[in-house]
């Protein structure tokens, strides 16, 4: 197989979109992030990476707390436009409709009609170049009923949740293979 070398960059695509809810300052936001994902299992911990000039990153600064909102397809334009625009300068849940709610353990609000919100807690933050990465303990994790399945469990192929790579937002495609099938075949 040939290839075309390039310079360094950020090629790992697809990543997830989400949404991601914070306040501080008596203000509420909201900030799309595609640079995201899980850091930690026990405890449980994800990572989300944020330029020191965006405006959430001083609200999870100062109140040490966000919520991650997985998005479906139904909020892909709200996604998009959280993404685009400042919390400076609007108010993005009332631009977009969507509906602040209370979180069951930090001070923070959720995204009504987001089918998942993981409650996070800043435990760590990283410095690392042109972004830092706040790590966060998830401390709850709210999940709507129709992505759960017959054994009780999240099933991400029930809910149309988005992706982000490069210059669009997609939908995760069928399963192609399961965890471990490759050691049933030898």
């Amino acid at each position: 197989m040939q290839k075309k070398v390039f310079d360094p960059g950020t090629y790992l695509f697809p990543v997830p979109a989400v949404m991601v809810s914070c306040a501080g300052g008596g203000q509420q936001n909201i900030i799309t992030i595609a640079w995201t994902g899980t850091v930690n299992s026990k405890p449980p911990m994800v990572g989300i990476s944020i330029t020191p000039q965006r405006y959430s990153f001083d609200l999870i600064k100062e109140t040490g707390e966000f919520v991650v909102n997985i998005p479906d397809d139904s909020l892909v334009k709200e996604t998009d436009y959280c993404g685009c625009v400042s919390g400076r300068k609007v108010d993005k849940f009332k631009d977009t409709g969507l509906t602040s709610i209370p979180a069951k353990t930090i001070s923070v609000p959720m995204i009504g009609e987001a089918p998942v919100n993981l409650e996070c807690k800043v435990v760590a933050e990283n410095e690392l170049g042109s972004h830092h990465q706040f790590i966060g303990e998830v401390k709850k994790v709210h999940i709507a009923n129709n992505l759960i399945d017959e054994q009780g469990k999240l099933d991400i192929y029930k809910g149309n949740l988005i992706s982000f790579g490069g210059k669009a937002y997609y939908q995760p495609g069928k399963q192609i293979y399961g965890r471990g099938e490759s050691m049933k075949q030898k």
